[in-house]
This record gives structure tokens, sequence and C-alpha cells, in this order.
């Protein structure tokens, strides 16, 4: 059986898709959904130590991770020594959003691609054009940095359950290709 982790943004473990993902992967991938503290209000020193308490780095890792969750997964890659990680990052983004000043402290500094893409053997970054949270030119931004494969759909919000996405067949499509 393949070991999937995944990073959720500002949400609970068992909010949105997640729990969806979970079930729907399974035999073939077994999803770890992660604990990370206060998750509306975040710090980056607390939310990297729950990450690293969580996951033993190793090569081959599979993280999905959505919105803060993936400038979370970003820098858990720049600071662990791995070969051939794969990423599914949903609503990412690695700067500030002006709606959300309150996170602009978690996102300092700007995580070192140019120490994180060595690691990544495969990418996915979703995206919707009506993000309301995280623009979506961000996700676009991120997708060429770590070089990924990008997917941009018209509408789809910040993928959230309020956005209408508690399954969310695109993300396990994807997954399964990072899988293989």
């Amino acid at each position: 059986m393949i070991k999937a982790y995944l990073i959720h943004g500002t949400s609970t473990r068992d909010d949105d898709w997640f729990p969806w993902l979970e079930e729907a992967a399974k035999p073939a991938i077994e999803i770890d959904r992660l604990w990370l503290p206060n998750p509306y209000r975040p710090i980056q020193s607390e939310w990297s130590q729950a990450i690293d308490d969580q996951i033993e780095p190793h090569d081959n890792l599979i993280l999905i991770a959505h919105s803060l969750g993936c400038i979370t997964a970003l820098r858990y890659l720049e600071h662990h020594q791995i070969k051939n990680a794969r990423l599914l990052l949903v609503g990412a983004f690695d700067k500030n959003l002006p709606n959300y000043p309150q996170l602009d402290k978690f996102m300092v500094p700007t995580p070192n691609y140019q120490q994180i893409n060595p690691k990544i053997s495969k990418a996915t970054v979703i995206t919707a054009k009506d993000d309301p949270i995280a623009p979506y030119k961000n996700s676009i931004e991120v997708a060429n940095k770590i070089r990924a494969k990008l997917i941009v759909q018209e509408t789809g919000g910040h993928f959230l359950s309020s956005d209408g996405f508690t399954k969310f067949p695109l993300a396990l499509k994807e997954l399964n290709k990072l899988a293989k």
C-alpha cells in the first residue's frame, strides 16, 4: 500500500473533502490526515513542528496539501533530505493574501525553491479562477516555480465544503496519477 499525507489549510482535518479523499483512495493509497494546532490562528513554527512530529522524512513521499497547507508542505521539503517527492497542491499560494493580513507572519520567509525543486519528481497544482481566498494567479506562480502540472478550473472557489466540495474526484484522479 502507498502512503500519503494530507496537510490542510485553515480548517480541521475532518472538514471539506479530506475525509472523502481518505476513504476514496483506499485500498491503493492510505492517507494520513495530519493534525495541526490552532487551525484558525496558525503559527508557522507550531505547524512545522506538528508536521515534523507526524511525518518521518523518506524518499518517494507523497504530500497532499490544501490552502495554507501548501506552503507548509513546501517548507517541509525545503528542510528535509528527501528524494522523489510527489505533491498535490490545491489552492496553493506562497505570498501574502490581501484579505487575510493575519497570515502575513506565516508567509515569511518565502520558500527556497532552489532547495525544494531537486526533491520533487512529480507535482500537480489545482486552482480555480473564482477562488475568493487565494487568487488563482498565485497558484499559477507556485506551479511554475515547482514545474508542476497545472489545472485551472473556471469555478471551484477555494475547494471548501462551503464551495460544494465535500467530494473531490479531480483530486483523487490526480493523486492516483502521482502515486504511479
